[in-house]
């Protein structure tokens, strides 16, 4: 299942089962433009229960109601994880302490561990 914001919209968000897992990926500005498409995905996402992991490694900017809408992963018995977060979405969840509630997971995998190779 893919869901993405409008067309001439740089954003982007992927939802994907597999292996017992719940993949969300985004990529690309995310902000109010694709707040239908990201409510929609965090909501299929959280259905089941399933582990959600979250790939903000290609996202370029992030609003606050993308990462309310995130937030929302971590509500009740979910559990997300962050999966190589790049500098700006990690200073985000830091700023709102939702770094507290969510787990974040380093694979040395992600944009910055290639850029510095």
């Amino acid at each position: 299942m893919e869901r993405t914001g409008p067309a001439n919209h740089q954003g982007w968000v992927r939802l994907r089962r597999s292996d017992g897992l719940v993949r969300l990926e985004l990529g690309g500005e995310v902000d109010a433009l694709m707040e239908q498409a990201l409510e929609h995905a965090v909501t299929e996402a959280r259905t089941g229960d399933l582990p959600v992991e979250v790939d903000t490694r290609s996202v370029t900017f992030m609003d606050s109601l993308a990462l309310t809408s995130l937030a929302r992963l971590a509500v009740g018995h979910h559990t997300a994880v962050f999966v190589d977060p790049p500098d700006l979405v990690r200073f985000l969840l830091d700023v709102t302490r939702l770094g507290e509630v969510v787990q974040i997971r380093e694979t040395g995998t992600g944009a910055d561990a290639t850029a510095s190779t």
